[in-house]
């Protein structure tokens, strides 16, 4: 089991397993190594807090299993006195007839009086329901109770029809009030639903090791805000749009393709046109992302789905267009209207324009970077701006978001070591966007996390590194198990996400392309898992990492 380690009590031959923060944030590129010099513990001193050390792969003294000594048990001394002794007591005397009957009566009268809601008056007892009947309005949860979703079945043996439990249980389709004091009227219906929903991704993501997680008690709740629900963080001079699915996935897939290999290529052009020394022209970057966010307004699953299948054969600079696509996903669900889209577009796939003038063993080295070297890579930032400022037309969004996305909550971040009120909106949602992209993207020095793993990290870093509700909204944006990851179903067999339910998150649409057995099918299937209605439906039991069972997603994206 892995411990945490403050940086201060690190000793050579420990082995450090994971940080506080993205690798990406620090020299280490390697991630998982043993301490083997002072050098390397004043490089974590100088950008960690704490770390997680993996006391088996370690090595000194305070790491040696050593055996443990059987200790013989000593014979004790019972003496001589009994060991159980045994009081007796005299039967109870039974019952006379006439005490026999008197009893009965007086059961039958409580029993009535019971029947009939009045106090029994003839003996000790009082009726067991004389407490006031619930009123006819609406019932709203005390201060220390919660109001919860009970299924009909669950409300006829869990609250009789006269009992005040009734009067907690929300009208079928309502939404349910999680606050710790209901409020009446739509805007308390749904400020709860939002606590609700933020408790539920907390929860899903915590960091407590557990072998397996019950997926099955989310289902039946929402997983995405209610429309009307205005996120804190969102300028009020922002006008919200409200979007809706235009084309199922399978249809959108052709133009998603189209669009992204444009999108693609023209990065490339610009990457090729500043290294020759001519000025990048934002226009065109702008109406050739424009079919991309044209996409993505109609379905946003379709791109994400391309963009995951696309993304393990991209190089360095195609990171950029990842980051693009998670970031129009997370301003699409957010409500942003389509001119930021596009800003949001645009910001994403120039964030690491920079590393152009970054040296190409240096980005592709698989080791530590020294403390120059790092140095250098964390000027890639500088680099993007001084190409941006001398291109004409970029608008004050894109600059403000790339110029920031490197920047922390806690300080921690660079260039400029900025808190948390001094990161704008765009800074925080380029953050969150570009450490997914890159934790769950395979790179020189580290295998790809899984999509749900990623998630993980992102929720532990929240509140720390990121702006806590912003994370919570990015998971929401992308979905739990995000379009392209593998799953685990309840059945035993493995499939791959195709598209979310956008009220449902976990009850997406599946490709399942295994047996129970884990073979692989001949002729993958697709499941709806929102409108399986089966005695016993199929669920997602757990998210699978990358290529698990030798499964390669990218495969079954065009069937």
């Amino acid at each position: 089991m892995l411990q945490k380690t403050a940086v201060k009590d690190l000793k050579v031959g420990m082995f450090v397993a994971d940080l506080d923060r993205p690798w990406m944030d620090t020299p280490f590129l390697l991630q998982g190594f043993m301490l083997e010099n002072a050098e390397e513990i004043a490089q974590l001193q100088a950008h960690c807090q704490w770390v997680l050390i993996d006391p088996v792969r370690s090595s000194g003294p305070e790491f040696e299993q050593k055996p443990q000594k059987k200790e013989v048990p000593t014979k004790r001394d019972l003496g001589t006195d009994p060991i159980v002794v045994v009081n007796r007591t005299a039967a109870p005397k039974p019952l006379t007839v006439e005490e026999l009957r008197a009893a009965n009566q007086a059961q039958a009268s409580a029993r009535s009086a019971s029947n009939t809601g009045k106090p029994n008056t003839t003996g000790p007892f009082q009726a067991s329901n004389s407490r006031k009947p619930p009123s006819a309005g609406p019932q709203h949860a005390k201060p220390d109770e919660f109001a919860l979703p009970i299924s009909p079945r669950d409300a006829k043996r869990r609250a009789p029809e006269n009992s005040p439990a009734r009067g907690l249980m929300p009208p079928r389709g309502s939404p349910v009030s999680h606050d710790r004091a209901a409020e009446p009227g739509v805007t308390g219906r749904f400020r709860g639903l939002i606590g609700q929903l933020k408790q539920d991704v907390k929860s899903l993501f915590s960091s407590a090791p557990t072998d397996e997680f019950d997926y099955d008690k989310y289902g039946a709740k929402a997983s995405a805000p209610p429309p009307l629900a205005r996120p804190s963080f969102i300028p009020e001079t922002v006008q919200l749009t409200i979007y809706e699915d235009k084309q199922a996935v399978e249809s959108e897939l052709g133009a998603a393709t189209t669009a992204f290999a444009k999108t693609q290529d023209l990065l490339h052009r610009v990457v090729k046109d500043i290294r020759s020394g001519n000025q990048m022209q934002i226009d065109v970057v702008e109406n050739v992302i424009e079919d991309m966010i044209d996409s993505m307004v109609r379905n946003p699953d379709a791109m994400m789905w391309v963009a995951r299948m696309r993304e393990q054969s991209t190089v360095t600079y195609d990171h950029g267009l990842s980051v693009a696509v998670n970031l129009v996903a997370f301003g699409r669900h957010l409500g942003f209207p389509k001119e930021q889209l596009g800003s949001l577009g645009v910001m994403g796939l120039l964030l690491d324009i920079g590393k152009i003038r970054i040296p190409k063993e240096m980005l592709e080295k698989n080791t530590t970077l020294t403390a120059d070297e790092f140095k250098e890579m964390k000027r890639h930032v500088l680099y993007s701006m001084e190409i941006l400022g001398q291109t004409p037309g970029v608008s004050a969004d894109v600059t403000e978001g790339v110029a920031q996305h490197h920047e922390r909550m806690d300080g921690s971040g660079y260039p400029y070591g900025l808190t948390g009120k001094n990161i704008s909106i765009y800074g925080k949602m380029s953050a969150i966007a570009d450490t997914y992209a890159a934790i769950t993207k395979k790179r020189p020095y580290a295998q790809p996390a899984s999509p749900h793993d990623a998630l993980q990290m992102l929720s532990n870093w929240s509140g720390t590194l990121f702006q806590a509700d912003m994370v919570d909204h990015f998971i929401q944006s992308i979905g739990v198990f995000p379009v392209g990851s593998l799953v685990l179903l309840s059945t035993g067999e493995v499939a791959v996400i195709v598209s979310h339910n956008r009220q449902k998150r976990l009850r997406p649409k599946v490709l399942i392309v295994t047996d129970p057995d884990k073979t692989m099918r001949k002729h993958p299937s697709v499941k709806d898992l929102l409108y399986d209605v089966s005695e016993n439906p199929v669920s997602i039991r757990r998210g699978l990492p990358s290529n698990a069972f030798g499964i390669d997603p990218s495969e079954f994206y065009l069937t």
